[in-house]
């Protein structure tokens, strides 16, 4: 499995194509892995299918836990944030588990890194293919929650102006959550895949994916504060519905939310990159870039 970017040499190409060919290789190898090198029509039947799954054990749990109406407003607030949170586990980990995959089980991680390339922008393009796939299960999960659970939701009514900017700095955090990731993966053994897994647990809770911030102790929503994926989460429910989950943050403009969304994802953005190349220079000097952990 070998990375090709051209044939012709590094300096020949303007520095646009050049690292436009790092991210497209990147995202096909992406999704060629991401597939498990399946059958398109039976990789998209998977495709639809793990979102009806997920979508349906929310519902079952919301009406034997809460025994409530799926019309009520809180349950479209908590299936649209359910939905939208599918992004954060699979973008982190598609981003951060690159590092496993291809230190320990392709072994090419070594291979990749006296490549040509940008290593942050090379797992970037690996993560590309878990951004497809996911868009397509939030897609389909939102239909479900339309028809036939009855969700008073129309696309009609969307705000789409607040939705597309405020879902692309989102997922820019989302990234950058995942070079960090990645940058701590360097550092560990082949268990660091739960690592991924971990921090998309707590930040199910602390980030009010399915909860209102308001029903967390203080101290929790004080954390939850430090996340961009709560203003995130809160901004694709206003949105979509019109209003917000969280009384916490109901005092904020829908654009007053959007720029503290932006300046926390800054925040993120900056200290992901400087602690990725920290954790990419010990990785170096220990030799972990091609040792691996098969136990």
């Amino acid at each position: 499995m070998a990375v090709v970017l051209s044939a012709a040499p590094p300096g020949a190409l303007p520095l646009w194509q050049r690292l436009w060919r790092q991210f497209r290789t990147a995202s096909i190898l992406g999704w060629k892995i991401e597939s498990n090198w399946a059958d398109p029509f039976i990789f998209a039947i998977y495709t639809l299918i793990r979102p009806l799954a997920g979508a349906f054990i929310l519902v079952f749990m919301y009406l034997v836990v809460v025994q409530g109406s799926t019309s009520n407003p809180y349950f479209a607030h908590m299936f649209v944030g359910n939905a939208f949170f599918m992004y954060v586990a699979r973008v982190m980990m598609g981003i951060s588990y690159a590092i496993i995959d291809d230190r320990e089980h392709y072994e090419m991680l070594k291979y990749i890194y006296i490549s040509p390339l940008q290593i942050l922008l090379f797992l970037f393009g690996r993560g590309m293919a878990n951004i497809i796939t996911t868009s397509i299960s939030v897609v389909i999960t939102l239909l479900i929650g339309i028809w036939p659970l009855g969700i008073q939701l129309s696309w009609g009514q969307v705000n789409w102006g607040l939705l597309l900017p405020s879902f692309l700095v989102g997922l820019l955090a989302l990234i950058f959550m995942g070079f960090l990731l990645a940058g701590t993966c360097l550092l560990l053994a082949r268990h660091a895949w739960a690592i991924s897994e971990g921090v998309a647990g707590v930040l199910y809770l602390v980030c009010g994916a399915v909860f209102p911030l308001d029903v967390l102790p203080f101290w929790i929503q004080a954390i939850s504060y430090l996340f961009p994926l709560t203003y995130w989460l809160e901004l694709m429910r206003r949105a979509m519905l019109g209003s917000s989950f969280s009384g916490s943050l109901a005092g904020f403009t829908n654009w007053g939310l959007f720029f503290l969304l932006a300046g926390v994802t800054a925040l993120w953005g900056f200290a992901s990159i400087l602690l990725f190349r920290r954790f990419d220079g010990l990785a170096r000097r220990r030799g972990l870039i091609d040792q691996t952990s098969g136990y």
